[in-house]
């Protein structure tokens, strides 16, 4: 790979794998490790992230964004979503 090459991948690429979570527990409800994607990244305007969270517990709080929407990816596990006022499978 030629200079050029590495640095637009640098800039571009991350793997999930490799992302540094960081833990945080906000007792008694709320424990997670997370990593935001594009941080370092030339992105300026992403909203990808990635959450490992603890067996029973929560990510966060209910909140909702105006301009940003929000997916989320169940890897290994299960969970639940609330939504507009309702708790999904």
């Amino acid at each position: 790979m030629n200079e050029r090459a590495r640095e637009l991948a640098s800039r571009l690429i991350r793997n999930f794998n490799e992302a540094p979570l960081e833990h945080e527990v906000r007792e008694p409800l709320y424990e997670s490790s997370a990593a935001r994607l594009g941080t370092g990244t030339a992105a300026q305007k992403l909203g990808a992230s990635i959450d490992v969270v603890a067996p029973g517990k929560r990510s966060c709080p209910y909140h909702f964004h105006h301009v940003q929407e929000e997916m989320f990816v169940i890897i290994e596990g299960e969970g639940s979503l609330r939504v507009a006022g309702e708790m999904l499978p």
